[in-house]
């Protein structure tokens, strides 16, 4: 399998490449910022997955397996409910009993 040099890999460099010879300019080629999508997965988050860690605290695979405990599950959902963000280890059990639940 083929892959490009490393100096075109890094910075997306290629990538950057292209949209210059496109005519974008600078602030949209490499923005001094880069993009940040914290708001729209935390507004997804509050929006569908603290829901389904309603459903979780009721029947989880998870819990049933005995790899999250039930009382700490409910405790964590309750926090994130008045945290600013939500927690990545609940974004990662939320994911994971999704993807079980996916494959039933």
């Amino acid at each position: 399998m083929e892959q490009l040099p490393h100096e075109f890999k890094r910075g997306k460099a290629l990538f950057r490449e292209r949209l210059r010879r496109a005519g974008l300019a600078e602030s949209v080629v490499a923005p001094a910022e880069p993009e940040n999508f914290l708001g729209v997965m935390e507004a997804g988050l509050r929006s569908y997955g603290l829901p389904v860690l309603n459903s979780m605290i009721r029947e989880s695979l998870l819990v049933d397996l005995g790899y999250v405990d039930s009382k700490a599950l409910a405790q964590a959902r309750e926090d994130a409910e008045h945290a600013p963000t939500v927690p990545d280890l609940l974004c990662d059990v939320l994911a994971l009993e999704i993807g079980l639940r996916s494959l039933m």
